[in-house]
Protein backbone atom coordinates (compact mmCIF):
# COMPACT_ATOMS: atom_id res chain seq x y z
CA UNK A 1 0.00 0.00 0.00
CA UNK A 2 1.57 3.37 -1.17
CA UNK A 3 2.36 6.30 1.71
CA UNK A 4 -0.11 8.63 0.67
CA UNK A 5 -2.75 5.96 2.18
CA UNK A 6 -4.21 7.71 4.91
CA UNK A 7 -3.51 6.73 8.73
CA UNK A 8 -6.73 5.23 10.39
CA UNK A 9 -7.59 5.44 13.94
CA UNK A 10 -10.30 3.52 15.24
CA UNK A 11 -12.50 5.09 18.39
CA UNK A 12 -13.94 1.62 19.82
CA UNK A 13 -16.67 1.30 22.78
CA UNK A 14 -15.47 -0.59 25.54
CA UNK A 15 -14.51 -4.14 25.25
CA UNK A 16 -17.51 -5.34 26.93
CA UNK A 17 -19.87 -3.46 24.52
CA UNK A 18 -17.96 -4.63 21.67
CA UNK A 19 -18.17 -8.19 22.15
CA UNK A 20 -19.64 -10.38 18.90
CA UNK A 21 -20.48 -8.16 15.72
CA UNK A 22 -18.62 -4.72 16.49
CA UNK A 23 -15.48 -6.97 17.36
CA UNK A 24 -15.33 -9.06 14.24
CA UNK A 25 -15.93 -6.10 12.15
CA UNK A 26 -13.05 -4.15 13.59
CA UNK A 27 -11.11 -7.41 13.17
CA UNK A 28 -12.56 -7.97 9.54
CA UNK A 29 -10.62 -4.24 8.59
CA UNK A 30 -7.52 -4.89 10.58
CA UNK A 31 -6.94 -7.98 9.15
CA UNK A 32 -6.99 -6.53 5.58
CA UNK A 33 -4.97 -3.88 6.38
CA UNK A 34 -2.47 -5.96 8.08
CA UNK A 35 -2.47 -7.72 4.90
CA UNK A 36 -2.00 -4.40 2.73
CA UNK A 37 0.49 -2.96 4.75
CA UNK A 38 -1.75 -0.17 6.09
CA UNK A 39 -1.35 1.68 9.09
CA UNK A 40 -4.00 1.38 11.65
CA UNK A 41 -4.13 2.49 15.71
CA UNK A 42 -6.78 0.73 17.12
CA UNK A 43 -8.52 2.26 20.81
CA UNK A 44 -7.39 5.32 19.42
CA UNK A 45 -8.10 7.98 21.85
CA UNK A 46 -7.63 12.10 21.32
CA UNK A 47 -4.51 12.57 22.35
CA UNK A 48 -3.58 9.61 19.62
CA UNK A 49 -5.34 11.96 17.11
CA UNK A 50 -3.66 14.96 18.06
CA UNK A 51 -0.34 13.22 17.78
CA UNK A 52 -0.57 12.32 14.22
CA UNK A 53 1.63 13.53 11.84
CA UNK A 54 0.40 12.42 8.71
CA UNK A 55 -3.25 12.17 6.85
CA UNK A 56 -5.79 9.82 8.95
CA UNK A 57 -9.37 9.40 8.58
CA UNK A 58 -10.86 8.44 12.59
CA UNK A 59 -13.39 5.66 12.03
CA UNK A 60 -15.58 5.48 15.18
CA UNK A 61 -17.54 2.30 16.15
CA UNK A 62 -20.68 2.09 17.58
CA UNK A 63 -22.98 5.19 19.28
CA UNK A 64 -23.45 6.31 22.59
CA UNK A 65 -20.24 7.03 23.72
CA UNK A 66 -19.73 10.32 25.43
CA UNK A 67 -15.85 10.26 24.53
CA UNK A 68 -16.45 9.70 20.74
CA UNK A 69 -19.05 12.87 20.51
CA UNK A 70 -15.42 14.90 21.92
CA UNK A 71 -13.49 13.31 19.50
CA UNK A 72 -15.52 13.90 16.56
CA UNK A 73 -15.96 18.01 17.96
CA UNK A 74 -12.11 18.25 17.84
CA UNK A 75 -12.11 16.50 14.38
CA UNK A 76 -14.66 18.94 13.37
CA UNK A 77 -12.93 22.18 14.60
CA UNK A 78 -9.90 20.96 12.92
CA UNK A 79 -10.97 19.37 9.46
CA UNK A 80 -10.13 15.45 10.24
CA UNK A 81 -12.55 13.58 8.42
CA UNK A 82 -14.34 10.50 10.35
CA UNK A 83 -16.68 7.91 9.55
CA UNK A 84 -18.93 6.20 11.81
CA UNK A 85 -20.36 2.91 11.81
CA UNK A 86 -23.34 2.33 14.09
CA UNK A 87 -23.19 -1.37 13.80
CA UNK A 88 -26.99 -1.82 14.15
CA UNK A 89 -27.30 0.91 17.15
CA UNK A 90 -30.08 3.17 15.38
CA UNK A 91 -31.89 0.06 14.04
CA UNK A 92 -35.80 0.33 14.81
CA UNK A 93 -35.26 -2.47 17.73
CA UNK A 94 -32.53 -1.11 19.08
CA UNK A 95 -33.67 3.10 19.20
CA UNK A 96 -37.00 1.73 20.99
CA UNK A 97 -35.16 -0.01 23.59
CA UNK A 98 -34.37 2.96 26.56
CA UNK A 99 -35.53 5.47 24.07
CA UNK A 100 -36.12 7.98 26.85
CA UNK A 101 -32.49 7.74 27.63
CA UNK A 102 -30.94 7.95 23.92
CA UNK A 103 -33.01 10.33 22.79
CA UNK A 104 -32.36 13.81 25.07
CA UNK A 105 -28.55 12.33 24.24
CA UNK A 106 -29.36 12.06 20.57
CA UNK A 107 -30.48 15.48 20.60
CA UNK A 108 -27.71 17.01 22.80
CA UNK A 109 -24.60 15.17 21.32
CA UNK A 110 -25.22 12.33 18.61
CA UNK A 111 -27.22 14.23 15.65
CA UNK A 112 -23.73 16.31 15.64
CA UNK A 113 -22.18 13.32 15.97
CA UNK A 114 -23.33 11.66 12.86
CA UNK A 115 -24.24 14.75 10.95
CA UNK A 116 -20.75 15.59 10.60
CA UNK A 117 -19.37 12.43 9.66
CA UNK A 118 -18.21 12.43 6.10
CA UNK A 119 -20.28 8.83 5.69
CA UNK A 120 -22.13 6.89 8.59
CA UNK A 121 -21.62 3.22 7.25
CA UNK A 122 -24.46 0.81 7.10
CA UNK A 123 -23.86 -3.01 6.39
CA UNK A 124 -26.48 -3.48 4.47
CA UNK A 125 -29.34 -2.05 2.17
CA UNK A 126 -31.75 -2.32 4.96
CA UNK A 127 -29.75 -0.52 7.76
CA UNK A 128 -29.40 1.96 5.08
CA UNK A 129 -32.94 2.54 4.75
CA UNK A 130 -32.97 2.58 8.49
CA UNK A 131 -30.45 5.38 9.34
CA UNK A 132 -32.36 7.38 6.83
CA UNK A 133 -33.82 9.75 9.44
CA UNK A 134 -30.97 10.36 11.19
CA UNK A 135 -28.27 11.17 8.76
CA UNK A 136 -28.07 13.43 5.53
CA UNK A 137 -28.25 10.68 2.10
CA UNK A 138 -25.62 12.17 1.26
CA UNK A 139 -23.34 10.48 3.69
CA UNK A 140 -25.14 7.12 4.24
CA UNK A 141 -23.17 4.46 2.66
CA UNK A 142 -23.11 0.55 2.23
CA UNK A 143 -20.30 -2.07 2.99
CA UNK A 144 -20.81 -5.52 4.11
CA UNK A 145 -19.34 -7.49 6.74
CA UNK A 146 -16.62 -9.67 5.19
CA UNK A 147 -15.54 -13.57 5.84
CA UNK A 148 -12.61 -13.87 7.61
CA UNK A 149 -11.81 -17.52 7.63
CA UNK A 150 -11.13 -20.06 5.56
CA UNK A 151 -13.94 -22.37 6.83
CA UNK A 152 -16.19 -24.27 4.62
CA UNK A 153 -18.75 -26.78 4.02
CA UNK A 154 -17.78 -30.07 6.31
CA UNK A 155 -21.17 -32.04 7.15
CA UNK A 156 -20.55 -35.62 6.85
CA UNK A 157 -17.38 -35.53 9.13
CA UNK A 158 -18.58 -32.93 11.58
CA UNK A 159 -22.17 -34.68 11.94
CA UNK A 160 -20.06 -37.95 12.73
CA UNK A 161 -17.94 -36.59 15.29
CA UNK A 162 -21.02 -34.32 17.05
CA UNK A 163 -22.56 -37.44 17.29
CA UNK A 164 -25.50 -36.69 15.42
CA UNK A 165 -27.30 -39.54 13.43
CA UNK A 166 -28.48 -39.48 9.68
CA UNK A 167 -32.08 -39.91 10.51
CA UNK A 168 -32.69 -36.75 12.94
CA UNK A 169 -33.09 -33.12 11.11
CA UNK A 170 -30.55 -31.25 13.35
CA UNK A 171 -31.62 -26.82 13.68
CA UNK A 172 -28.71 -24.81 15.57
CA UNK A 173 -29.75 -21.75 16.63
CA UNK A 174 -26.45 -20.21 17.47
CA UNK A 175 -25.90 -16.60 18.85
CA UNK A 176 -26.29 -14.77 22.62
CA UNK A 177 -29.77 -15.51 23.85
CA UNK A 178 -31.69 -12.70 24.22
CA UNK A 179 -35.19 -11.56 23.94
CA UNK A 180 -33.91 -9.62 20.30
CA UNK A 181 -32.99 -12.97 18.75
CA UNK A 182 -36.07 -14.50 19.23
CA UNK A 183 -35.50 -18.06 20.85
CA UNK A 184 -38.40 -18.06 22.93
CA UNK A 185 -40.76 -17.20 19.12
CA UNK A 186 -38.43 -20.46 18.14
CA UNK A 187 -39.46 -22.15 21.13
CA UNK A 188 -43.35 -21.69 20.85
CA UNK A 189 -43.11 -22.17 17.37
CA UNK A 190 -41.74 -25.68 17.30
CA UNK A 191 -44.81 -26.12 19.78
CA UNK A 192 -47.30 -25.28 17.57
CA UNK A 193 -46.41 -27.20 15.13
CA UNK A 194 -48.59 -30.57 14.17
CA UNK A 195 -46.95 -33.59 16.12
CA UNK A 196 -45.62 -35.77 13.00
CA UNK A 197 -43.59 -33.05 11.87
CA UNK A 198 -41.50 -32.75 15.22
CA UNK A 199 -40.56 -36.26 14.46
CA UNK A 200 -36.75 -36.50 13.80
CA UNK A 201 -35.86 -33.11 14.44
CA UNK A 202 -33.81 -32.17 17.29
CA UNK A 203 -32.68 -28.38 18.35
CA UNK A 204 -29.32 -27.28 19.30
CA UNK A 205 -29.15 -23.77 21.03
CA UNK A 206 -25.23 -22.54 21.51
CA UNK A 207 -25.16 -19.48 23.34
CA UNK A 208 -25.57 -17.48 26.53
CA UNK A 209 -27.65 -15.03 27.62
CA UNK A 210 -29.29 -12.90 30.71
CA UNK A 211 -30.54 -15.26 33.68
CA UNK A 212 -33.85 -14.04 33.82
CA UNK A 213 -34.65 -14.47 29.60
CA UNK A 214 -32.87 -18.66 30.58
CA UNK A 215 -35.94 -18.86 33.07
CA UNK A 216 -38.42 -17.74 30.53
CA UNK A 217 -37.07 -20.32 28.09
CA UNK A 218 -37.42 -22.71 31.02
CA UNK A 219 -40.99 -22.60 31.60
CA UNK A 220 -41.67 -22.24 27.87
CA UNK A 221 -39.62 -25.57 27.55
CA UNK A 222 -42.16 -27.18 30.69
CA UNK A 223 -44.91 -26.00 29.78
CA UNK A 224 -44.61 -27.61 26.16
CA UNK A 225 -42.54 -30.46 26.75
CA UNK A 226 -44.83 -32.70 24.98
CA UNK A 227 -44.71 -30.78 21.86
CA UNK A 228 -41.13 -29.89 21.33
CA UNK A 229 -38.44 -32.03 20.07
CA UNK A 230 -35.61 -32.69 22.08
CA UNK A 231 -33.19 -29.33 22.52
CA UNK A 232 -29.60 -30.03 23.62
CA UNK A 233 -29.00 -26.53 25.40
CA UNK A 234 -24.75 -26.09 24.44
CA UNK A 235 -23.71 -22.58 26.27
CA UNK A 236 -21.50 -20.09 24.84
CA UNK A 237 -19.16 -22.21 22.25
CA UNK A 238 -16.27 -19.96 20.41
CA UNK A 239 -13.47 -20.18 18.24
CA UNK A 240 -12.92 -23.35 16.00
CA UNK A 241 -15.74 -25.58 17.88
CA UNK A 242 -18.22 -23.22 16.79
CA UNK A 243 -17.84 -23.94 13.12
CA UNK A 244 -18.54 -27.22 13.65
CA UNK A 245 -22.20 -26.70 14.74
CA UNK A 246 -23.13 -24.49 11.95
CA UNK A 247 -21.05 -27.43 9.57
CA UNK A 248 -23.21 -29.92 10.79
CA UNK A 249 -26.71 -28.10 11.16
CA UNK A 250 -29.43 -29.38 8.52
CA UNK A 251 -30.98 -25.91 9.23
CA UNK A 252 -29.68 -22.99 10.76
CA UNK A 253 -32.53 -20.73 12.85
CA UNK A 254 -32.33 -16.71 13.48
CA UNK A 255 -35.36 -16.05 14.73
CA UNK A 256 -34.38 -12.05 15.45
CA UNK A 257 -36.40 -9.30 15.76
CA UNK A 258 -33.72 -7.08 14.46
CA UNK A 259 -30.11 -7.47 12.36
CA UNK A 260 -28.43 -4.63 10.81
CA UNK A 261 -26.62 -7.60 9.30
CA UNK A 262 -26.68 -10.84 11.07
CA UNK A 263 -22.80 -11.88 10.66
CA UNK A 264 -23.32 -15.43 11.89
CA UNK A 265 -26.10 -15.93 9.29
CA UNK A 266 -22.92 -15.05 6.72
CA UNK A 267 -20.91 -17.72 8.47
CA UNK A 268 -23.77 -20.54 8.05
CA UNK A 269 -23.65 -19.78 4.41
CA UNK A 270 -19.83 -19.70 4.25
CA UNK A 271 -20.43 -23.76 5.11
CA UNK A 272 -22.98 -24.42 2.92
CA UNK A 273 -25.79 -24.54 5.78
CA UNK A 274 -29.19 -22.88 4.43
CA UNK A 275 -30.76 -20.77 6.88
CA UNK A 276 -34.29 -19.84 8.29
CA UNK A 277 -34.57 -16.20 9.24
CA UNK A 278 -36.53 -13.36 9.37
CA UNK A 279 -37.57 -9.60 7.54
CA UNK A 280 -35.69 -8.18 10.50
CA UNK A 281 -32.20 -9.28 8.39
CA UNK A 282 -31.13 -7.93 5.27
CA UNK A 283 -31.13 -11.80 4.34
CA UNK A 284 -34.06 -11.89 1.99
CA UNK A 285 -31.97 -12.75 -0.74
CA UNK A 286 -31.69 -16.09 0.39
CA UNK A 287 -35.03 -16.83 -0.56
CA UNK A 288 -33.73 -16.14 -4.32
CA UNK A 289 -31.15 -18.44 -3.73
CA UNK A 290 -33.58 -21.23 -2.75
CA UNK A 291 -31.07 -21.34 0.36
CA UNK A 292 -33.01 -20.29 3.20
CA UNK A 293 -36.64 -19.19 4.58
CA UNK A 294 -37.95 -15.82 5.65
CA UNK A 295 -40.61 -15.55 8.23
CA UNK A 296 -41.79 -12.71 10.20
CA UNK A 297 -40.34 -12.38 14.00
CA UNK A 298 -43.79 -13.97 15.18
CA UNK A 299 -45.22 -17.39 15.92
CA UNK A 300 -47.47 -17.83 13.48
CA UNK A 301 -44.95 -16.98 10.31
CA UNK A 302 -42.17 -19.14 11.85
CA UNK A 303 -44.61 -21.77 12.44
CA UNK A 304 -45.34 -21.93 8.62
CA UNK A 305 -41.62 -21.88 8.21
CA UNK A 306 -40.81 -24.42 9.86
CA UNK A 307 -43.52 -26.59 8.11
CA UNK A 308 -42.48 -25.62 5.14
CA UNK A 309 -38.69 -27.09 6.18
CA UNK A 310 -40.05 -29.70 7.93
CA UNK A 311 -42.98 -31.07 4.68
CA UNK A 312 -41.12 -30.08 1.34
CA UNK A 313 -37.42 -28.05 1.97
CA UNK A 314 -34.77 -30.56 0.77
CA UNK A 315 -30.67 -29.79 1.03
CA UNK A 316 -27.87 -32.08 -0.59
CA UNK A 317 -24.37 -31.77 -0.52
CA UNK A 318 -24.09 -30.66 -4.04
CA UNK A 319 -26.46 -27.68 -2.56
CA UNK A 320 -23.64 -26.69 0.47
CA UNK A 321 -21.17 -26.40 -1.75
CA UNK A 322 -22.65 -23.89 -4.00
CA UNK A 323 -24.55 -21.73 -1.22
CA UNK A 324 -20.68 -21.63 -0.16
CA UNK A 325 -19.22 -20.49 -3.54
CA UNK A 326 -22.03 -18.30 -3.75
CA UNK A 327 -21.03 -16.55 -0.25
CA UNK A 328 -17.46 -16.47 -0.73
CA UNK A 329 -18.01 -14.73 -4.19
CA UNK A 330 -19.97 -12.08 -2.51
CA UNK A 331 -18.19 -11.85 0.78
CA UNK A 332 -14.58 -12.62 0.33
CA UNK A 333 -12.08 -10.72 2.55
CA UNK A 334 -10.34 -9.30 -0.69
CA UNK A 335 -13.60 -8.14 -1.78
CA UNK A 336 -14.63 -6.36 0.91
CA UNK A 337 -11.49 -5.15 2.38
CA UNK A 338 -10.91 -3.63 -0.88
CA UNK A 339 -14.01 -1.24 -0.54
CA UNK A 340 -13.06 0.24 3.03
CA UNK A 341 -9.67 0.56 1.26
CA UNK A 342 -11.00 2.85 -1.25
CA UNK A 343 -13.68 4.77 1.08
CA UNK A 344 -10.58 5.52 3.19
CA UNK A 345 -8.90 7.43 0.68
CA UNK A 346 -11.82 9.10 -1.25
CA UNK A 347 -12.82 10.54 2.35
CA UNK A 348 -8.94 11.52 2.94
CA UNK A 349 -8.91 12.92 -0.44
CA UNK A 350 -12.22 14.98 0.27
CA UNK A 351 -14.43 12.87 -2.89
CA UNK A 352 -17.43 10.94 -2.57
CA UNK A 353 -17.32 7.04 -2.32
CA UNK A 354 -19.70 4.52 -3.66
CA UNK A 355 -21.84 2.99 -1.86
CA UNK A 356 -22.29 -0.84 -2.76
CA UNK A 357 -25.34 -3.41 -1.88
CA UNK A 358 -24.79 -6.74 0.03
Amino acid sequence: MDTAFPHILFAEPPPEQAKGGIDLAMETIEMYLDRKGGRLTRRATLDDLKAATSSCVVHFHGLWQLDHSWMSRWCRANNVPYVVSPHGMLEPWAWRHKRWKKWPYYQLLEQFHLRGAAHVLATSPQEADNLEPFVPETSNRTIPLAITEDVGPDYEAVRTRRGWSADEDVLVYLSRVSEKKGMHLLLKSLASLPAGQTDGLRLVVVGDGPDGYRERLRRIEETHADALPPIDWEGPVWGDEKWTYLQGADLFCLPTHSENFGLVVLEACQVGTPVLTTTGTPWGFLEEWNSGLIANPDVPSLQSALGQYATSFSWSIEDREQLAARTRDRFSLPTVGAQYVEMYRQVAAGTPAVSVSV
